[in-house]
């Protein structure tokens, strides 16, 4: 996975997500670029679910006032209705309708707000756009699988989770607003980063497949845009050179750079990617001379601006 990079807390970036949901720690976006006739036929689907939710709800609601002797109290107690009310049957049944009752309205009832409130409102502000920003969240079911695992397993399983969440066959799901689901949208922050574009304040280009992670008030990125992750490498050699210098060590740089160009193979003249044991042999290099070759690069990264940051005044 790509180095995380700190996000200036004057940035208009790091001021975007600050007035986000104070709640969420982790953003996956992305650039949708699907055909607005393919973005409508999803929008459909998801507003025919959500139709069928409603209905089973006043399906329900109506049957509820009989089966829980609603009807019939008003009757008794309000003013007589014309048509009889038998009276509510106590028993193991009425017993199930109330629980299947409080399942379907507890599941189904924030899945039908969140659509009006959410999608179908931003529809209606913004239509169907060419191209448009997705936000996602971890879901609470999520968060809570997260927080029920060993120490030692947490960091593998949210490196695992947000590896699969960047993948393109990830990124293409729909998503219908389950509550088992792994991620969910954030519609606010969508309409937000839509305004943000028009006014030309942060471009779509900035939310490209990115890992925005909030450690207490300050916001770090990873981004896994190829191309941009090797721009970022050029400065971080740079910047781990100068560290290195400051603590003494400038030779483990040195040691390292020899490591790397003794693996570095050449086909037709152009440098092939480094075998992954050289990471074993620069870990090693740096544990010879007393430091900890993750904890450098973790500090290394943080110092380089992302490329949102570094490439403004390019785009400008």
């Amino acid at each position: 996975m790509p180095a995380a990079h700190r996000i200036p807390e004057d940035s208009v970036v790091h001021a975007f997500l600050s007035r986000c949901d104070p709640r969420v720690e982790v953003y996956v976006t992305h650039v949708d670029t699907a055909s607005p006739t393919h973005r409508k036929g999803r929008f459909l689907t998801l507003l025919g679910v959500n139709l069928s939710f409603v209905f089973l709800l006043l399906r329900r609601i109506y049957g509820g006032l009989y089966r829980y002797g609603v009807l019939f109290a008003i009757s008794k107690v309000v003013v007589p209705l014309s048509f009889n009310v038998p009276a509510p049957t106590l028993g193991w049944a009425l017993l199930g309708n109330i629980l299947l009752d409080l399942f379907i309205f507890v599941v189904i009832t924030p899945i039908v707000l969140d659509f009006v409130r959410g999608l179908a409102m931003l529809r209606f502000r913004y239509g169907f756009p060419k191209e448009e920003v997705v936000f996602r969240k971890p879901t609470p079911a999520t968060m809570v699988n997260i927080a029920t695992e060993a120490s030692q397993k947490k960091d593998a399983l949210l490196k695992d989770l947000l590896q699969r969440a960047v993948s393109p066959e990830e990124m293409k799901q729909m998503n219908f607003g389950m509550p088992w689901e792994e991620w969910a949208y954030d519609y606010k922050a969508m309409a937000a980063a839509c305004e943000a574009n028009k006014d030309g304040t942060i471009t779509y280009k900035t939310w490209d497949v990115s890992t925005w992670i909030r450690m207490k008030t300050k916001w770090s990125v990873i981004q896994h845009n190829g191309e941009v992750d090797y721009d970022m490498k050029l400065g971080m050699m740079q910047r781990l050179k100068d560290k290195l210098r400051e603590m003494g060590k400038e030779q483990v740089f040195l040691q390292m750079t020899e490591a790397i160009r003794a693996h570095t193979v050449f086909t037709d003249g152009v440098p092939q990617p480094v075998p992954a044991e050289v990471d074993d042999i620069i870990s090693d290099i740096f544990k010879r001379n007393g430091l900890d070759f993750g904890e450098i690069m973790r500090d290394v990264s943080m110092d380089i601006p992302p490329s949102f940051e570094t490439g403004s005044n390019k785009d400008d």
